[in-house]
């Protein structure tokens, strides 16, 4: 009777060991895998993207690997300073003809990107350099551009379209650039000046560097 206790207890005790198991992380595709684990403790390490903003947002992460990936409509989302701009123009003054105006200008205005909206405003305001005519420098124009509307993103995301509210104009921007606080672009904006008595439609080549607020 006592050998048939021993031998039940000791079957007891064996099925108590197999059945508790081993606790550690289960997910072979965790860092801290354990195979030899029959229990998952919570303890699992998964490297990915934690952010659910990008494009690679992995759900099962647990621990962000510096892997996230932002689209170009995400990046622009916010509001932007003109740091810095670059441009080019040619206006035909009457007499004298055609014009060729080039320079830089700094904290030249301000654009603001809505996104998912799409909806979009900005400002762009500087003075040119002045024109040298016959040993006289004719003083500079003044740009002043501001307008609202709405903007997209073509050409995998490389192009941006801006369209204005109030005329429907489409002004065509290539992307050189974009970072999260910083954003390069290039492309021509139409304008109208009003400058010796007479109205002038010209457009202007720009490269503008945005810098996030």
């Amino acid at each position: 009777m006592k050998t048939f206790f021993k031998i039940s207890s000791i079957a007891l005790f064996s099925f108590f060991l197999a059945s508790c198991g081993k606790d550690g992380c289960t997910d072979p595709t965790a860092t801290n895998y354990n195979s030899s684990a029959d229990n998952d403790d919570n303890t699992c390490i998964i490297l990915g993207c934690t952010d659910s903003n990008s494009t690679n947002y992995n759900p099962n992460a647990t621990d962000d690997n510096g892997s996230c990936i932002y689209s170009n409509s995400y990046l622009l989302n916010g509001d932007w300073n003109i740091s810095n701009l670059q441009y080019e123009t040619q206006i035909d003054i009457p007499i004298l003809g055609s014009q060729t105006i080039s320079g830089e200008a700094n904290d030249a205005g301000y654009w603001y990107f809505q996104f998912p909206a799409f909806t979009c405003s900005n400002s762009l305001n500087f003075v040119t350099e002045g024109i040298d005519i016959f040993g006289q420098t004719l003083p500079g124009f003044p740009i002043d551009i501001t307008s609202e509307g709405t903007w997209g993103l073509t050409n995998n995301d490389n192009n941006l379209l801006i369209t204005d509210q109030a005329t429907g104009v489409v002004s065509d921007y290539q992307i050189l650039s974009l970072q999260e606080n910083i954003c390069f672009l290039n492309g021509t904006i139409p304008f109208v000046i009003d400058t010796l008595g007479l109205t002038i439609n010209s457009e202007i080549d720009v490269e503008l560097q945005l810098v996030r607020q």
